[in-house]
C-alpha cells in the first residue's frame, strides 16, 4: 500500500506540473493574441461537431482494436468495450495525466466485467502498445518527409524532426528485438524493483501475476500474427482518422492547407498528445505551425480544440460509467 506521505507527494507533483502548464497556457494565450485565438474559434463554429464526430469514430475503431486483444473466452461485447474506451477517455481528459491513469482505469473496468486481471491488463497494454507502434511509424514518416522534402523549414524544426526520427526508429527496433527474442521486459523491470530495500515484501507476490500478464501480452503481439496484423490495421485506421480530424479542424479555421500539412501537424506532435499536460501540446503545436510557416495561433487553437473534444467525449465517458455501474447492479 502507498503511504499517505507518498500519496501526498505524488499529488503535489501533479499539482505543480498542472500549475506550471497552466502558466504556459496563459502565457501563450496572451503572447499569440487573444483576439486571434478567439477569432479562430469563432470561425470554426458549428464545424466543431465534425471534430467530435471524427474523434468518436476513432474511439469506435480503437474499441474494435481492444476487442482483438482479449482472448476468445474472455471477449466482451463491442458495446461494453466502447463504454470502457469512453470511460477511460474521461479519466484521461479530466485528470490531465495522459495514459498514466486512463489505461489502468480501462484495465480495471474490463476486470469488473468478469475478465481475469492478467487478461484485462494484457489487453489494455497490447492495444496501447500497438497504438504507440503506429504513432512511431507516423512520427518517423513525418520527420523523414520534412527533412527530405521541405528544405525551407527552419534549422530548429529540422533538428527536432531529426531527433524524432531517431527516437522513433530506436523505439521500433527495440520493440522488434524484444518481441522476436521473447524478452520478458516488464518482468525484468519488476524483479529489479522488488530487489530495492523496503519493496521486497510488498511486491514479491505480484511477480506471478506480472508473468501471466506478459505471457498474455506476447500471445497477442508475437505468437498470433493474424491477430497482430488485424490489430495494427485498426490502429493505422485510427491514426488516419486523427489526421482527418486535424485536416478538418484546420480547414474550419479558414486556413488553406493540404492534407500533407495536417499529416505533419498530427504526426510530429504525437509525444505531446501522450503527455496531455496543460500547456505541453499547445506549445508543441504553436512551435510546429510557426516552423511550417502557418500562424502559431492556429496551432495553439488546434490543440485547444483537441482538448475540448476530449472533454466532450469525457462527458460521454462519465455517462458510460453510470451505465457500467447499472449493469453491474
Amino acid at each position: 500500500m502507498i503511504s499517505r506521505a507518498e500519496s501526498a507527494s505524488r499529488s503535489g507533483v501533479r499539482t505543480a506540473l498542472c500549475l506550471v502548464g497552466l502558466g504556459v497556457l496563459v502565457l501563450l494565450f496572451f503572447r499569440l493574441g487573444p483576439q486571434n485565438i478567439l477569432a479562430l474559434f469563432h470561425q470554426i463554429g458549428w464545424r466543431f461537431l465534425g471534430v467530435v464526430a471524427i474523434f468518436g469514430a476513432q474511439e469506435l475503431v480503437r474499441a474494435a482494436a481492444l476487442m482483438q486483444c482479449l482472448p476468445g473466452e474472455s471477449r466482451l461485447r463491442f458495446r461494453e468495450l466502447l463504454y470502457i474506451r469512453f470511460a477511460g477517455e474521461a479519466v484521461r481528459a479530466l485528470t490531465l495525466t495522459g495514459p498514466l491513469l486512463s489505461e489502468p482505469a480501462r484495465a480495471w473496468f474490463i476486470k469488473k466485467q468478469g475478465v481475469a486481471s492478467s487478461a484485462a491488463a494484457a489487453a489494455v497494454i497490447a492495444e496501447f502498445t500497438a497504438h504507440s507502434f503506429g504513432s512511431a511509424v507516423l512520427m518517423a514518416a513525418g520527420a523523414l518527409f520534412l527533412l527530405c522534402c521541405l528544405g525551407t523549414t527552419s534549422g530548429g524544426l529540422r533538428a527536432a524532426a531529426a531527433a524524432l526520427l531517431g527516437a522513433s526508429a530506436l523505439y521500433l527496433v527495440g520493440a522488434a528485438v524484444v518481441l522476436y527474442r521473447r524478452i520478458y521486459l516488464i518482468g525484468s523491470v519488476a524483479r529489479a524493483i522488488v530487489r530495492l530495500p523496503g519493496l521486497r515484501r510488498r511486491f514479491r507476490g505480484n511477480l506471478t501475476g506480472v508473468r501471466r500478464t506478459e505471457d498474455a501480452l506476447l500471445l497477442v503481439l508475437r505468437d498470433r500474427p493474424g491477430t497482430f496484423g488485424r490489430l495494427m490495421a485498426l490502429q493505422l485506421a485510427a491514426h488516419a482518422l486523427l489526421i482527418l480530424e486535424a485536416y478538418w479542424a484546420i480547414l474550419s479555421m479558414g486556413l488553406e492547407v493540404s492534407l500533407v500539412t495536417a499529416f505533419l501537424a498530427e504526426s510530429l506532435t504525437k509525444l505531446a498528445h501522450v503527455a496531455l499536460f496543460v500547456g505541453a501540446a499547445e506549445g508543441a503545436f504553436a512551435l510546429l505551425f510557426h516552423g511550417l510557416g502557418l500562424p502559431a495561433a492556429a496551432g495553439y487553437t488546434l490543440s485547444l480544440i483537441k482538448r475540448l473534444r476530449s472533454l466532450v467525449v469525457a462527458l460521454l465517458g462519465l455517462g458510460s460509467l453510470a451505465l457500467l455501474q447499472n449493469r453491474r447492479g
